[in-house]
């Protein structure tokens, strides 16, 4: 199974045509090995040089079909990243208040979070403004884990006549559909195979 996720995420990576889907859910039972998985594809994302020149780089190659190519950012999200009701201060000395503050903010720093600041502040959806962060910051890797968890607590904040927990679903929406239009984005999420996982 790891094999496999990882092999189709160095495909998304690479921006080619044949990549297939770019999007997957992790979902396993408690215990499964979901953070594990995201822990790899971290290190296969983050150190692919290293991990080519290491003992077991042409093992690895071998498994996986190739290593990827100059992968520009990787943006992790869990949650307990960022607090739904007090956010994050950062060591850039951002605030950030949502999920797609976070992604902006790790996958481009202070300059490509702030063409979304005014809604991570306001803890609204950036309506159609994610597809230009991932342009700029492809071929990326987003990693999401727990974000279940997340929502339970967001569905406490207040936004308007919503909650942050429906501001984030929508957003989760707006984000697959950017990602879909981006050559180089693989975004991998994991998922509780039961509501027993879910506080």
């Amino acid at each position: 199974g790891l094999t496999n996720v990882m092999k189709k995420v160095v495909r998304a990576l690479s921006g080619n045509a044949d990549a297939g889907d770019r999007i997957l859910s992790l979902q396993t039972a408690f215990g499964g090995g979901k953070t594990h998985i995201l822990i790899a594809l971290w290190h296969l994302a983050k150190h692919a040089d290293r991990l080519r020149s290491a003992i077991v780089g042409t093992e690895l190659q071998t498994i996986l079909g190739e290593l990827p190519h100059s992968v520009k950012s990787v943006a992790i999200f869990t949650h307990e990243t960022c607090d739904a009701t007090q956010g994050r201060q950062t060591p850039e000395g951002i605030h950030t208040r949502t999920l797609w503050g976070e992604l902006a903010l790790q996958l481009g720093g202070v300059e490509l979070y702030r063409r979304i600041e005014a809604n991570d502040q306001a803890r609204t959806v950036p309506q159609g403004l994610f597809a230009d962060i991932l342009r700029a910051t492809a071929p990326c890797l987003i990693l999401l884990d727990e974000l279940a968890d997340y929502c339970i607590g967001a569905s406490s904040v207040e936004v308007g006549n919503a909650t942050l927990a429906d501001q984030t679903i929508s957003f989760v929406q707006q984000l697959t559909q950017a990602a879909e239009q981006v050559k180089g984005v693989a975004i991998v999420a994991t998922l509780p195979a039961s509501e027993l996982e879910v506080a």
